[in-house]
């Protein structure tokens, strides 16, 4: 059976690359022109470029697969990106169900997030939480992420089987691009002042990436399955990481209207100096709420295993420590 793996050079679809391999799976990696291949070059997958917006390119990156990963996303907080994020986030996964259509593709596997649901703030948020909280709070990923999202379900009424899947935060190998590996260097240096007062879902990125593969052979079609990990605060996470690099964990949370300031803060000189912020009020906003959610569906229906935290975290930093990050 030969799959499409769209954003395949990132850290999720690099994962997910391998694991397919892994498995005897026949692999076409797509990723954006000019994106980092070292990482999956040497599997013998095919590799191709091409933009997901781009309706023609993405029709020929699925024609002649049977099943396609849709992984692809942005997940930038800079408003300069913004406009660029809703046309990937939005209109990509309509770029890809409509090529899967086209050429008769039986299933789509979509990645969506544990954001597009909302949270739960008295406990854990499931499949069926219905209050999308993070509305009009300045997170444009989760609100082009949970659009894209909505727009999929509706192709599993036209003939293509949509399978969605709700990872929260992940860590582990190939995050070469250090979305979550700057933790670790920031925490070292001493450049954390505090600690937001929020918290999330951690999974290990192999977890995740192997729930896509059962998604796509048992997933039952039109559903969603949250693949969120170990619910945690943000300082019990620093202070986990903080030990690998042997650093002090930050003293002092910081409240979370001190924390949209410099957000705010932030997105002002990013107007000056062109560089993305470090932060932004609507992430801001984010990191200050806990947002717990449980993998029961998904541990039940696609047999998803929750890798321990500090696992998960030992398996990322032996990673940077072997590419010469840290």
């Amino acid at each position: 059976m030969k799959c499409l793996v769209t954003g395949a050079t990132g850290f999720l679809g690099t994962n997910l690359v391998h694991e397919l391999v892994k498995k005897g799976w026949q692999v076409r990696a797509a990723g954006f022109p000019g994106s980092e291949t070292r990482y999956i070059q040497d599997t013998g997958v095919e590799i191709v470029f091409g933009d997901v917006t781009d309706p023609h390119e993405v029709n020929e990156q699925v024609r002649g697969c049977d099943v396609v990963f849709h992984v692809a996303g942005d997940t930038s907080f800079w408003k300069k990106n913004y406009e660029r994020q809703r046309r990937i986030n939005v209109q990509g996964p309509v770029n890809v169900a409509e090529a899967c259509l086209r050429h008769g593709v039986k299933r789509m596997v979509h990645t969506s997030t544990v954001d597009s649901i909302g949270y739960n703030p008295r406990g854990l948020a499931d499949e069926n939480w219905k209050e999308y909280n993070y509305a009009n709070t300045g997170y444009n990923y989760a609100d082009t992420k949970r659009e894209g999202e909505m727009l999929v379900r509706q192709y599993n009424d036209r003939g293509l089987e949509t399978v969605i899947l709700h990872p929260g935060s992940m860590i582990g190998p190939f995050d070469y691009t250090l979305q979550f590996g700057r933790i670790f260097f920031d925490l070292r240096d001493g450049k954390i002042p505090g600690c937001p007062t929020g918290g999330g879902p951690f999974a290990h990125v192999r977890d995740v990436a192997r729930a896509h593969i059962a998604a796509m052979e048992k997933g039952r079609p039109g559903q969603g399955y949250i693949c969120a990990g170990v619910n945690v605060t943000y300082r019990e996470l620093f202070q986990l990481m903080a030990r690998k690099v042997n650093a002090k964990c930050p003293r002092f949370d910081i409240p979370p209207k001190l924390f949209v300031l410099y957000g705010y803060l932030e997105e002002c000189i990013a107007n000056f100096t062109g560089k993305a912020p470090e932060m932004n009020p609507g992430q801001a906003r984010y990191m200050s709420v806990k947002a717990f959610y449980t993998s029961a569906k998904a541990e039940r229906e696609l047999g998803y295993g929750i890798t321990p935290l500090e696992q998960q975290i030992d398996d990322a930093f032996n990673w940077y420590v072997e590419q010469g990050f840290l």
